[in-house]
C-alpha cells in the first residue's frame, strides 16, 4: 500500500469568474515565505504515525503553484524526503502550472527537485473567453508554455474548459484542432458548472449542444489515442494521473495545506479529516501542533471516523467514475456480506434501466450513464437508516 500527499498553494494573480476552490489573490493574503513555514511546520508534526511511507503521488495544487517562488517548491519536496518518505522513480510528482507563470528558470528548478509532471491549466485557446473567464493569461501565452515543456520534452496535461457562455461547437472544435499542434500525455475536459443565478450561468449554450460538445471532444482525442479513463479525463496508455487515481480507487492521501482535505484507510470504514479555510485558524492551529498523527491534534469538527453508508457510497461514486468500474472481489474483501445486499439489487435496478453495463467482474457506466452520471450516483447513495 502507499500514500499520496496533496499540498494546497492557495496563491493567484486574479480569481476566475467560475472558481470555488480556497483561492486569494497574492497580494491579499500572508506572504509565500509565511505560508511555507506553516506548511513545513504541518508537515513536521503531523506525520507521526503514518505507517504508509511509500509515496504513489505528490501533487502541488491551488492556486497557482508556479506563482510562489521555484525554491519553496524545492523545499518542501526536499523535507517530505527528510521526513522519511520514500520517493523512487514510480513516484509521480505533479505541480499545477497557469500559463504566463512558467519560465525556462523555474522549469529547470523543478526538474531538479524531482517534479517529472506538469498539469497546465489553459481552459481555451479563444481569448475572448478567456477574458470572459477572469483568466490573466492569453492564448499566446498558452502556446509558449507549451512549446517550453515540448522542448524539454516533458509529461505534462493539459486543463480544457466548455460549455462556457457565448462558446459554439465551432469553437470547441477550434480549441481542439490548435490543442493537437502539441502533444500533451493526458487531458481533462471539464463542463462549466456554476450556480444558477451565477453571472457565468447565462448564455451557455443548451444541454443538448453541451452533450454534444463533449461527444466532440472525446472522438477528437480518441482519434489521437489519448483514450477515456474516467468520466472527465484522457490520457495515452501508461500516462493516467496516478493522484487522481488514488483518489478513485480509495487509496490514502494526506493534504496539507489551507483546507485540504485527507482520507487514510483506518481500521473500519477510514478517516477522513481537513484544514480550516481560514487563513487565522490555520495559522493558530499549526503554530501549537506538538509531533502527533495526522488528525489526532484536529478538534472534532475537522474529522470523522467513516461510517457503513457513508463508505459505501464513496466507494462506489469514485470507483464509477473510472471506465474499468466497480469491481465485485474490493467490494467484497471491503464490506460484509450483509452491507452488499443492499448494493446488489440496486446495481442489478441499474443494468435494467440501461445505464450500468456488466462487464468482466463487475459493472461500469454505459454510454448513457455517462451522460446522467448524477442520476447513477443518487441511486448509489446510502443512508444510515439502511446500513448501520
Amino acid at each position: 500500500m502507499s500514500l499520496s500527499i496533496y499540498v494546497h498553494i492557495p496563491y493567484c494573480i486574479q480569481r476566475c469568474r467560475y472558481c470555488d476552490f480556497t483561492t486569494f489573490e497574492q497580494n491579499s493574503i500572508m506572504p509565500p515565505d509565511q505560508y511555507l513555514n506553516l506548511l513545513l511546520a504541518e508537515l513536521r508534526n503531523r506525520e507521526q504515525g503514518l505507517s504508509l511511507r511509500h509515496l504513489r503521488s505528490i501533487y502541488f495544487g491551488g492556486g497557482t503553484p508556479s506563482l510562489v517562488p521555484a525554491e519553496h517548491i524545492v523545499t518542501i519536496l526536499r523535507e517530505v524526503a527528510n521526513s522519511g518518505f520514500l520517493l523512487d522513480e514510480s513516484t509521480e510528482i505533479t505541480l499545477e502550472i497557469n500559463p504566463a507563470t512558467l519560465t525556462k528558470e523555474s522549469l529547470e528548478i523543478y526538474l531538479s527537485a524531482g517534479v517529472n509532471r506538469f498539469s497546465v491549466g489553459a481552459q481555451t485557446f479563444n481569448d475572448s473567453l478567456l477574458r470572459l473567464c477572469g483568466r490573466e493569461h492569453n492564448a499566446q501565452q498558452t502556446r509558449e508554455t507549451l512549446y517550453l515543456l515540448e522542448k524539454y520534452q516533458l509529461n505534462y496535461s493539459f486543463d480544457l474548459l466548455f460549455a462556457l457562455p457565448g462558446q459554439s461547437l465551432e469553437m470547441v472544435s477550434q480549441d481542439l484542432r490548435e490543442l493537437f499542434h502539441f502533444h500533451p500525455n493526458h487531458l481533462s475536459a471539464y463542463c462549466l458548472t456554476v450556480p444558477q443565478g451565477h453571472p457565468m450561468s447565462s448564455g451557455r449554450a443548451p444541454e443538448d449542444e453541451q452533450v454534444e460538445m463533449f461527444q466532440l471532444i472525446e472522438s477528437q482525442l480518441h482519434s489521437h489515442s489519448l483514450e477515456k479513463y474516467e468520466i472527465s479525463n484522457f490520457a495515452h496508455p501508461g500516462f493516467e494521473s496516478q493522484h487522481n487515481l488514488c483518489y478513485w480507487q480509495n487509496e490514502s492521501y494526506w493534504g496539507l495545506g489551507l483546507s485540504a482535505h485527507s482520507y487514510l484507510n483506518t481500521p473500519g470504514y477510514g478517516t477522513r479529516f481537513w484544514n480550516p479555510k481560514s487563513f487565522d485558524l490555520y495559522k493558530k492551529q499549526i503554530e501549537i501542533l506538538s509531533p502527533s498523527a495526522p488528525y489526532s491534534s484536529l478538534p472534532s469538527d475537522q474529522k470523522e471516523e467513516l461510517l457503513a453508508h457513508e463508505s459505501l457510497t464513496d466507494f462506489c461514486h469514485m470507483h464509477l467514475r473510472l471506465r474499468r468500474g466497480l469491481q465485485e472481489a474490493p467490494l467484497q474483501k471491503w464490506f460484509s456480506t450483509t452491507i452488499l445486499s443492499h448494493l446488489w439489487p440496486r446495481l442489478d435496478k441499474l443494468v435494467t434501466a440501461g445505464l450500468l453495463v456488466k462487464t468482466l467482474g463487475g459493472w461500469a457506466l454505459s454510454t448513457n450513464g455517462e451522460m446522467v452520471s448524477n442520476r447513477v450516483f443518487a441511486e448509489l447513495t446510502f443512508s444510515s437508516n439502511e446500513l448501520n
